[in-house]
């Protein structure tokens, strides 16, 4: 992965996407204008941030981008992927439309996720030109939004040995903590990713997001070499928004991919 700054703003990119032609920028919470808790790069209207500041973000990073428009959805931690049609594109439904994953094959458009805690990421088709992103938590990993992901590249004509793609910063396992019920359901469809028991007075155990990703992608078909890894924990990195680190009153960063 590569360390940049642009404008001021400080983000990652795949060096696997960008070789194949595919823009990604996985953010970092530094350059924005929002202030106090959500200071600096925050890009969600839903933190109670003042719009205004969440507006001059955006539109900074879509300079960044150099992209004609950055689309969002709604995220609700579901396993809901949309697809995007050729033609005009009215950003403002797909933003109040609840969905955790994008699917398009447009140029010029940045397919966005927003995160605190939990991992984006990025897919793209290198023949096909077919890209998406995921918001990757807990619930929506076992709901299994990647595998909609991949089934939705698949339906426009892509090929699973062509898809790579890139994992951003999320809470590690060595930092996510779970309580009983939810080690009990990954255990049965995630064992690798289901830590031992963390030596609390809540009796919690580590939960492995990543490890969860990475079998999911090797199940369909995509082995790790494909992936590129940020591995950086949001939690333990002041570089990026924590929900978890700031109990709950965190800004979101911007993790993209757009087809050049």
């Amino acid at each position: 992965m590569l360390r940049l700054e642009k404008l001021g703003l400080v983000y990652y990119q795949s060096r696997k996407l960008l070789d194949v032609g595919f823009d990604n920028f996985f953010f970092t919470r530094f350059g924005g204008v929002s202030k106090g808790e959500l200071a600096e790069l925050n890009l969600s209207f839903r933190v109670g941030d003042d719009p205004e500041r969440v507006r001059q973000n955006r539109d900074k990073v879509r300079e960044v981008m150099a992209a004609e428009k950055l689309i969002l959805v709604r995220q609700v931690h579901s396993e809901r992927v949309i697809q995007l049609d050729s033609g005009k594109i009215d950003q403002e439904a797909l933003a109040n439309t609840e969905a955790d994953g994008i699917v398009s094959e447009q140029t010029g458009i940045a397919l966005g996720v927003l995160c605190a805690d939990c991992f984006p990421l990025l897919l793209a088709e290198k023949k096909k030109r077919i890209v998406s992103v995921c918001h990757c938590g807990r619930r929506g990993i076992v709901a299994g939004v990647i595998e909609n992901a991949i089934k939705a590249i698949l339906s426009r004509g892509g090929n699973v040995e062509n898809i790579i793609g890139a994992i951003g910063p999320g809470i590690c396992g060595q930092c996510y903590t779970v309580d009983q019920a939810v080690i009990s359901e990954y255990q049965k469809k995630f064992p690798q990713a289901a830590g031992k028991i963390w030596q609390s007075n809540k009796g919690d155990y580590l939960l492995d997001l990543r490890q969860a990703i990475f079998q999911v992608l090797g199940e369909a078909g995509i082995p790790g070499q494909a992936i590129d890894d940020l591995g950086l924990c949001t939690f333990q990195s002041q570089e990026f928004f924590s929900h978890r680190r700031s109990s709950g009153r965190s800004g979101r960063q911007l993790s993209a991919i757009m087809i050049k």
